[in-house]
């Protein structure tokens, strides 16, 4: 009986180091990003294409966006010492309005290219 308690003892020691070269060690280098990332790059890309579309509704979004930017900056500084809930009201409002913002840039890319194909339609 002590013979058969050894040799459990031993293969439960010995048995991780057995499996290890079973494991992928290799860790995947190539993360997606997450959506919420994705959404920000691709405002980012259509408040580009606004710029050289319609410059005085790209200063338009722009201010916008700095404006919330400083609401965000208000954000990070307070967020240690406010109340969690009025963080994440705050937290809650900033993303909303970066949303609503994008949303506009978008619609106004939009609108942009279809006047400029209903002129080439014209043609």
């Amino acid at each position: 009986m002590r013979r058969s308690q050894l040799y459990l003892l031993c293969v439960s020691l010995l048995l991780p180091f057995a499996l290890t070269g079973c494991v992928k060690s290799t860790v995947p280098s190539v993360v997606k990003d997450s959506p919420q990332k994705q959404q920000a790059q691709q405002c980012y890309e259509w408040l580009t294409a606004l710029k050289g579309l319609d410059k005085s509704a790209f200063q338009i979004y722009t201010q916008q966006f700095k404006t919330i930017n400083n609401s965000y900056e208000v954000y990070k500084k307070n967020q240690p010492i406010i109340d969690k809930n009025a963080a994440e009201i705050m937290k809650t409002e900033i993303d909303n309005k970066v949303e609503v913002v994008c949303s506009r840039v978008r619609s106004a890319v939009f609108a942009n290219m279809s006047s400029r194909a209903n002129t080439l339609k014209q043609l």
